[in-house]
């Protein structure tokens, strides 16, 4: 189990987040069908008892899980980062005119 602290996070982000998309918690409740009783008790410190709860919330923010509950984010990759992946391999398209068959 987590350090009962780490949660405060949980409490200051989803604050933060509610204050920034200008909603109340029980739109956030009605929007992602997780109980109002249980987002009052993350916004007074209690740690989630529920990882799918979480994760709906987080999805309703378009945030990770991990910043959602500790303010953790993965830094952003830039697509020049992913070239190396994107060239690992040669391919070849050949496009020719084929006979249309009736549907």
């Amino acid at each position: 189990m987590a350090e009962k602290g780490r949660y405060m996070e949980l409490k200051r982000i989803l604050k933060d987040l509610l204050h920034k998309k200008d909603i109340s918690v029980s739109q956030l409740a009605r929007a992602t069908r997780v109980p109002r009783q249980t987002l009052d008790n993350w916004l007074a410190g209690q740690e989630p008892g529920s990882l799918k709860q979480v994760k709906q919330v987080a999805n309703y923010f378009a945030v990770p899980m991990d910043y959602l509950c500790f303010g953790e984010r993965q830094p952003e990759r830039s697509i020049r980062e992913y070239e190396d992946e994107i060239n690992a391999g040669l391919f070849e398209v050949v496009l020719r005119k084929v006979k249309h068959k009736g549907l």
